[in-house]
């Protein structure tokens, strides 16, 4: 099949998108079940949703910094001792946190790390005194959020976070932001990647230019942008569009324009390339962000 050329991040390219997803939702309930797909799906739009209050958006924070190196996938199998541990993430009792506290915390059964746990407790305080600014921490950020530029990913949001918090660099700064419902803050790295994959985006993108993208394809179908991007995600991290991609066993590869750029001798080649790089020595978890 030849691919009809178009011109990546177009409108074209969003109808496109559009009409490939449902085969993209196929393979990954061939895979994954059905009902198994549905629930990850809403997990994930769950786990990005507007937070309900400070106790949850500041959980989410502490879930970026306990994820740095580990996955999130791994803080959420701690998700109840670290809610635990952590006072129900009340940022104000937190932020009274003395040595004592820290060492019961240790002594929790979660993800012992002393640094991020100290990490917590300072962020904890400067949480606390935003939120005595404004009624709530959340408060503040809408403020902020009111003069900044959701389509250039929120920088000011983003900058206001990096320089409040212990263990937030801009990428954590991001996560957290995304995890709060502001979709284009950061770009799931496997969804980028099946998009580009397909030419339907291109390489090298911003990512809020892709969350851009992405939101676009959402709105054409009516479905929730993190339902699009979790969709596009479980086909990257349990379908053939691995970072070391399984061409020959994907079901699109007849659109495709990575899985027709080369002939199999040639992507052959190229995985054998990827196997030996220090990507795949990397811990499975890492493969699946």
């Amino acid at each position: 099949m030849t691919i009809r050329p178009i011109k990546p991040g177009s409108a074209a390219a969003v109808r496109r998108t559009a009409s490939t997803l449902r085969s993209i939702e196929d393979a990954v309930n061939a895979r994954l079940g059905a009902d198994e797909a549905a629930r990850r799906m809403r997990r994930y739009m769950a786990d990005h949703d507007a937070p309900a209050d400070d106790a949850v958006a500041f959980g989410r924070l502490c879930a970026v910094v306990f994820a740095q190196g580990l996955g999130f996938q791994a803080v959420e199998a701690k998700s109840d001792a670290l809610r635990e541990a952590f006072a129900g993430y009340d940022a104000g009792a937190v932020s009274h946190f003395d040595d004592a506290d820290i060492a019961r915390v240790m002594a929790a059964p979660i993800i012992r790390n002393e640094g991020k746990v100290r990490a917590c407790v300072k962020n904890a305080s400067r949480w606390f005194a935003i939120a005595a600014e404004h009624g709530t921490f959340l408060g503040g950020v809408a403020l902020v959020a009111a003069d900044d530029d959701a389509a250039a990913g929120w920088p000011a949001l983003v900058e206001r976070l990096r320089s409040s918090f212990a263990r937030i660099g801009e990428t954590a700064a991001r996560q957290a932001l995304k995890r709060w419902g502001f979709f284009t803050a950061f770009a799931h790295p496997g969804s980028r990647r099946v998009l580009e994959r397909l030419g339907l985006i291109a390489e090298n993108s911003a990512a809020a230019a892709v969350q851009c993208f992405v939101g676009s394809v959402a709105r054409a179908i009516g479905r929730d942008p993190y339902e699009v991007e979790a969709c596009l995600a479980l086909f990257a991290s349990h379908g053939p569009c691995r970072p070391l991609p399984k061409c020959g066993t994907c079901e699109l590869v007849d659109r495709c324009a990575h899985g027709q750029s080369s002939s199999p001798e040639k992507r052959e080649v190229a995985e054998e390339v990827v196997r030996s790089s220090p990507l795949s020595e990397m811990p499975e978890a890492c493969h699946r962000q």
